[in-house]
């Protein structure tokens, strides 16, 4: 009888050792990238630490997928990643990241601005000014409008400028 017990204690202690840990919601998998995001951008770079902000972003990126994972639906954390590569000057990743945010929240127009910004860093001039463009037929405000409008007439300005770039910097 002590046998069959010490049996049945073991393995139940194997089976709560082999269980999954509980799975992280995506809001706390999000949060979790923000802290390590702050840390990197807010704390380790100002003081000059690349090691730990190139760790720290890791860290964020990693959460930020993971989020994304959990739940494909939520633009939060594709912007997140997006502004994760963005301040690490990968600007293409960011692009991507920040067009799939806008797929699913069109209306948000704060993603049309990351978008062309990424864009423009990227040296892709012409979609920086189409993704405006768009953002401007959305516009109803006056003096938001003429700022675009000022944008959009520096953008092909410099498409013009650097004909390597006319074709998206590719």
């Amino acid at each position: 009888m002590k046998l069959l017990l010490i049996c049945v204690i073991v393995c139940n202690l194997l089976l709560a050792m082999a269980a999954p840990v509980a799975a992280q919601t995506a809001d706390e998998l999000n949060q979790a990238g923000l802290d390590h995001f702050n840390k990197g951008f807010y704390e380790a770079t100002p003081r000059g630490e690349s090691a730990k902000a190139a760790e720290e972003y890791s860290l964020a990126e990693q959460s930020f997928q993971a989020a994304i994972r959990s739940n494909p639906d939520w633009v939060e954390p594709y912007l997140h990643l997006g502004r994760t590569y963005f301040v690490q000057e990968q600007y293409r990743q960011a692009a991507e990241l920040y067009q799939k945010a806008l797929t699913k929240a069109p209306q948000r127009k704060e993603i049309y601005l990351q978008l062309a910004s990424a864009l423009e860093k990227a040296g892709d001039y012409l979609g920086a000014v189409k993704v405006l463009q768009t953002l401007r037929t959305q516009e109803t405000d006056e003096r938001s409008i003429a700022k675009l409008d000022e944008i959009i007439k520096r953008l092909q300005a410099r498409a013009q400028a650097a004909p390597s770039n006319k074709e998206g910097g590719r």
